[in-house]
């Protein structure tokens, strides 16, 4: 159980896992992290999301989250303007970027306060007292491999397609397949491996695995619901 209660050894107290100081009689519980380590925590979320869940929940600062949502907010916009592609093509987009970026980033924004938010609610069920913000940052952080997919595998798609990549006239499957099904691959592996992620935090918070991955997906359709809707909207307004 990772983020059970924490009983102080001087008095017995009780306290929430997130607390480093005992709540009754001021002893140390463990060692106090104040920041979250942008790069750390990333090299974490690869080699150990276990360790990493822990530094993000136990940091007193959730520093970077609103800098990551903003960013998970760009690649949903570059998501939503893919799915849009059939019906809008090239040209078909009449709304200006900021007001596509603006409804993009209030949909990603409510789409991770709402699970966080449902997150806390069961596991407050459960007796286990993690914060919103717990949740929020832990959610964040995992959408790390989302990312990847944003700036390493993005440039080379504009690279190689160009605009060719947003056309249906013709689409980028028909002028160059192989590389596209490749880079689509690729894409594909960036959001399973955050929405893995995700699950992994589920589970190693303390709940069963069956629940985590009924949950994980439930998320992973919604988001994926929100984004293909939103295509259809925010692009054409």
């Amino acid at each position: 159980m990772l983020f059970e209660h924490t009983k102080c050894k001087k008095c017995n107290h009780v306290n929430p896992p997130y607390k480093n100081i005992c709540s009754e009689c001021k002893s140390y519980l463990r060692e106090r992290i104040v920041n979250i380590d942008l790069w750390d925590t990333i090299r974490l979320i690869i080699e150990d999301p276990e360790k990493s869940f822990r530094k993000i929940i136990f940091a007193e600062h959730k520093n970077f989250i609103i800098f990551i949502t903003f960013f998970i907010a760009i690649k949903n916009l570059i998501v939503a303007r893919f799915f849009s592609v059939p019906e809008l093509g090239i040209n078909g987009v009449v709304t200006s970027f900021v007001l596509s970026l603006v409804l993009i980033i209030l949909v990603t924004s409510l789409l991770i306060v709402s699970f966080s938010l449902v997150q806390k609610n069961i596991y407050s069920k459960k007796d286990i007292k993690l914060r919103f913000k717990d949740f929020y940052a832990v959610n964040t952080f995992s959408f790390t491999p989302y990312l990847f997919g944003l700036v390493f595998i993005f440039p080379v798609e504009l690279v190689v397609l160009g605009g060719d990549i947003f056309s249906n006239n013709p689409y980028s499957f028909e002028i160059k397949p192989l590389i596209t099904y490749i880079l689509i691959g690729f894409e594909l592996i960036t959001i399973i491996w955050s929405f893995f992620l995700i699950y992994r935090s589920i589970v190693i918070i303390n709940l069963s695995k069956t629940f985590s991955f009924f949950t994980t997906t439930s998320f992973f359709l919604t988001w994926f619901a929100a984004l293909y809707i939103s295509s259809k909207i925010i692009f054409t307004l």
